[in-house]
């Protein structure tokens, strides 16, 4: 198996493993021809309201390669492919977020086991681009990652519950 697809694979187990501690589905989908890799789902109690079953689709990206991105304290830049891009800002009846999980730059830290543990190392931000003007570059576009928003159990629970009082993410 070469080194992207590992990525890939780690960028999986990451949000499968924190969508599960939350309650919530994730189900990887076999195609992403419209850069969704994923979907993450759950049934959601608003107040005075029935139930509603709220979806939310997932593009994921994974990295440990410093010239594809930059940072500073408050935010990330990474350089993602323009068909990518161009899928993602467009209007969809199911919202989809990009997310981005960031592996030490060592191959040998991404991942530890023990009879007791397993470590994952890294961390993964999600970001909307819903409503971004298209790009016309060739290559690729320069996506900007809040570093508050971090993918864990209370984010996703939190998305889910803005989709189903259908707030913008």
């Amino acid at each position: 198996m070469n080194e992207k697809i590992i990525k890939e694979e780690l960028s999986i187990c990451y949000i499968s493993a924190i969508a599960a501690n939350a309650g919530i589905d994730y189900e990887t989908l076999r195609h992403d021809d419209d850069s969704t890799d994923g979907m993450i789902k759950k049934w959601i109690d608003l107040p005075n309201a029935e139930p509603i079953h709220s979806l939310l689709r997932v593009q994921l990206k994974s990295t440990s390669s410093e010239s594809m991105y930059t940072e500073d304290a408050k935010e990330i830049r990474y350089y993602l492919k323009v068909k990518n891009y161009n899928d993602l800002r467009q209007r969809s009846t199911t919202p989809i977020i990009l997310c981005l999980l960031i592996l030490p730059s060592e191959r040998q830290e991404w991942l530890q086991w023990s009879k007791d543990e397993l470590l994952l190392r890294g961390c993964m931000y999600w970001t909307s681009l819903a409503g971004k003007e298209s790009s016309l570059n060739r290559e690729s576009v320069i996506v900007t990652f809040d570093k508050k928003h971090v993918v864990n159990s209370d984010t996703l629970q939190e998305l889910l519950e803005k989709i189903a009082r259908e707030e913008e993410l």
